[in-house]
């Protein structure tokens, strides 16, 4: 049957440009917003969504564009509009949902809102990739500049992104493309406009519901709801009883800035009952709905007495008039601290410019105060650049950005990278101490403990693994009943200043856990917290013991939660989740075992079920309609392993390379738009040059796969020393170097699929829709899966699993006929 052929226009490059940047500004929006109304997990898992969302258009494309074809222009231009609705409607739902991730396996209705949720967000990821799926398919002699659009439209999406992210508040962020959208469907209206064989009329109607649709996104406010389980949420409530006010909001690809003022909000970290001043008025600072800092309203020091009282004090007390160095210092509560103790000097290092810029503007009179002091320096970097690029000294570094009441939510912050809480860091800041300096870290108590017993590890690891001093003559610890202290000295602690230590410990009522020659049998808690049966002293204080004295690795393996140092191959302080401990929380709390998991995992585990299960739905399932053909084909199996391995292997390698790059480039949006940019960008030059070379397809795959090997080899190997060369230039120029280091092994990656397709198209084209599908099956689960491996086994044996894949892909070059490799395919 014949029917009317679109002809190609360039104006179908066009509109497949803008596409391209909607997909991509998308995602990167998507993951900005959910990290402020959800948690990081969720932002994450957007890369898995629109996988999702792909690999099932490549799957509903394989079984129908046989019948959409005949109508290319006007089924094209109703994608194009389905792309357009899809993304507000579809996000203002998910957020409208009353999704509480607490009680997922509580639940069915809480599993089942989890899954309408992530399912909601596929949608448009699906409509997006049909259109370039369709455009691709049906233009095949046009397919090298089609594709070079979709690849430069994708790279210049994620920087498009980031320059959106400061203009436009987090929650609208998702809705922002439709323009973008529109623009694309205007130009594809445009290709087939002066075509005598379209009837063009007909897309003027879904021109028109294109303007609809997207003046109802600009005009339409999606809901702002935040997981109840957010400080956020909790402000938010009491605003609306009228006992909070909401000041005011920033935003940026670093964070949402948000501060309010309630007569409920007292958030003096740790202060004892022994204090004889009342807090003063504050203000609440959150950050991503979390609560940064509290803002004390107030001009001069006199009115910070409070701060006296608080064990975060205690290493002013045993040093004089120290030069201080506060690592993530955001509200100035730590700077009135430091001044009040007599401090000579105080460098504050927080990245974000844009809460410097609030103390000096709006906050300029509610607390912007303390910042005006010439013994004060504020220094907008990331606080772990700034420990590797300084070559100053200090006689106390406070790693404030490690301070906090403990992991709370659950553990839903769990799968937080920070590279500031590493043992790595932890020696580098050790580096930048005077000699008899001190580093400080209060964190609060949990029972059973866990966040001090980490901190305990990585201070002592970073003794144990950079230096030849035993950590046992250097460390001390010190609690009240809500909070811990642990100090690391530069040099072996002297009897002067154990007997300070022991004198200002007993004025703030402060238990000692550990100090250089305790006896535990001499303990008398005054503070009174759980411990082992029939001994006198804590847990924490007997996790010290394990870990200097005894048989750490057993303890480690023993314990409840996962305690063991984080480094910067795995820089998950936050995730304390251990496999071997179900057992004993369902043994030991019944019915509320679940209230004791670190849920961050737990949720990446469910929802790489829930993708898995949604994957093979709706990619593989269909094509079982074409089972009997499948079967008849030849070379089922290499084809099978080869697709599954490089939809595997590249999952892998990108995931990691986004997480290994947050370090350098100091923020993980930042690192997603980077990664993006360099291997859509670069992967795609390599797909379009490839089979111009004169090479074998097979013989193409195995160069490949020996060059991503030795590329992705020789970055793990240079990118630290290299990197960290240049971790003191600004974010563009960090951004580029990233782009051009991974520049090798993304114009290789993009080998790897042209190739195997291009033996199928020879030997067994009937499988080519189940190629498709197998490799966006894998791509899907891969992604999460990748981040679940990065906190067990850390970021370099997942790059290393990555590229076994790739090799097993090589492997299979041998199962294919070797009549494909003698005549030139």
């Amino acid at each position: 049957m014949s029917f009317a052929k679109t002809q190609y226009s360039r104006w179908s490059a066009v509109s497949i440009f803008f596409v391209s940047v909607a997909v991509i500004a998308l995602q990167l929006m998507l993951m900005r917003a959910l990290s402020v109304s959800h948690y990081y997990h969720f932002s994450y898992l957007v890369i898995s969504t629109a996988l999702l969302g792909f690999g099932a258009s490549g799957t509903f494309l394989a079984l129908f564009f046989d019948l959409l074809k005949r109508n290319f222009f006007q089924w094209n231009l109703l994608f194009h509009l389905l792309f357009l609705i899809s993304v507000p409607v579809c996000y203002i739902t998910a957020q409208s949902l009353p999704l509480d991730t607490q009680y997922v396996l509580y639940s069915g209705e809480q599993l089942t809102m989890l899954i309408s949720y992530n399912l909601l967000m596929m949608i448009p990821f699906f409509f997006g990739g049909t259109i370039i799926g369709f455009m691709l398919s049906y233009f095949k002699k046009e397919v090298p500049e089609l594709y070079g659009s979709n690849l430069v439209g994708s790279g210049l999406g994620g920087i498009l992104a980031l320059g959106i992210m400061y203009l436009v508040p987090v929650y609208q962020l998702p809705v922002t493309v439709t323009p973008i959208i529109f623009v694309a469907m205007v130009l594809f209206y445009l290709s087939g406009f002066n075509q005598p064989q379209i009837n063009a009329k007909p897309g003027l109607f879904i021109l028109f519901l294109g303007i609809a649709g997207t003046v109802f996104s600009m005009i339409t406010d999606p809901p702002d709801t935040v997981d109840p389980y957010k400080s956020l949420s909790n402000f938010q409530q009491l605003e609306r009883q009228g006992d909070a006010e909401h000041l005011l909001q920033r935003y940026g690809p670093r964070g949402q800035i948000d501060i309010f003022a309630s007569p409920t909000f007292h958030h003096t970290l740790f202060a004892s009952p022994l204090a004889t001043a009342l807090p003063p008025s504050q203000l609440a600072l959150l950050n991503d709905g979390e609560v940064a800092g509290a803002v004390f309203s107030i001009d001069q020091e006199e009115e910070a007495a409070i701060m006296d009282y608080t064990p975060q004090s205690l290493p002013y007390r045993i040093l004089d008039n120290p030069d201080v160095l506060l690592l993530g210092e955001v509200s100035g509560l730590n700077v009135w601290l430091a001044k009040r103790m007599g401090a000579a000097s105080v460098t504050v290092i927080q990245s974000n410019p844009q809460i410097e810029d609030l103390f000096r503007t709006d906050l300029a009179d509610r607390g912007g105060a303390v910042f005006r002091d010439e013994r004060v320096r504020v220094i907008t970097q990331d606080p772990r650049h700034y420990i590797q690029q300084t070559q100053a000294s200090y006689d106390l570094i406070h790693f404030v950005a490690g301070e906090a009441i403990a992991t709370g939510t659950g553990g839903l912050q769990g799968l937080n990278e920070d590279y500031l809480l590493t043992r790595e860091a932890v020696a580098i800041a050790r580096s930048r101490l005077s000699e008899s300096g001190l580093i400080s870290i209060t964190r609060g108590i949990q029972s059973p403990p866990r966040d001090n017993i980490k901190i305990f590890s990585m201070f002592a690891d970073a003794i144990t693994h950079y230096s030849d001093d035993f950590p046992a003559d250097h460390l001390l610890v010190s609690r009240n009943y809500l909070a811990a202290n642990t100090m690391l000295s530069n040099s072996p602690l002297s009897e002067d200043r154990l007997q300070r230590f022991s004198d200002q410990s007993e004025v703030l009522q402060l238990d000692l856990e550990y100090y250089p020659g305790i006896d535990s049998a001499d303990i008398t808690q005054m503070n009174v917290i759980e411990g082992p049966d029939d001994r006198n002293y804590s847990y924490i204080h007997h996790a010290i013991q394990q870990i200097l004295f005894g048989d750490a690795e057993a303890f480690y393996d023993d314990w409840a939660y996962y305690v063991r140092s984080p480094t910067d191959n795995s820089p998950y302080f936050q995730n304390f989740f251990k496999w071997d401990s179900l057992g004993l929380f369902l043994e030991t709390y019944g019915d509320d075992w679940f209230q004791r998991l670190e849920l961050g995992y737990i949720i990446l585990l469910i929802t790489f079920l829930q993708l898995s299960v949604a994957a093979f739905l709706l990619i593989i399932a269909p094509l079982l309609f074409r089972l009997p053909t499948y079967m008849a084909a030849p070379k089922k199996m290499p084809a099978l392993l080869y697709f599954f391995a490089i939809g595997t292997g590249f999952m892998f390698v990108e995931i990691t390379f986004i997480q290994i790059f947050t370090r350098f480039l100091g923020d993980p949006i930042v690192s997603v738009s980077a990664i993006f940019t360099s291997i859509l960008v670069f992967s795609g030059i390599g797909s379009s040059i490839q089979d111009k070379l004169g090479l074998v397809a097979v013989h193409r795959m195995r160069i490949a796969v020996a060059a991503i090997i030795l590329t992705s080899l020789l970055v793990l190997l240079i990118a630290d020393p290299l990197l960290n060369r240049f971790i003191n230039l600004a974010t563009g120029w960090r951004f580029a170097i990233t782009v051009l280091l991974l520049m090798p092994v993304s114009f290789f990656l993009g080998w790897m699929f042209p190739s195997g397709m291009k033996v199928l198209e020879k030997q067994s084209d009937s499988l080519i829709p189940w190629a498709w599908g197998i490799n966006g099956f894998a791509s899907v689960t891969a992604a999460p899966l990748a981040i679940m491996l990065s906190m067990s086994i850390g970021f370099s044996n997942v790059i290393l699993l990555g590229l076994g894949c790739y090799i097993l892909a090589a492997a299979t070059s041998w199962m294919w006929d070797s009549k494909t490799v003698q005549t030139g395919w």
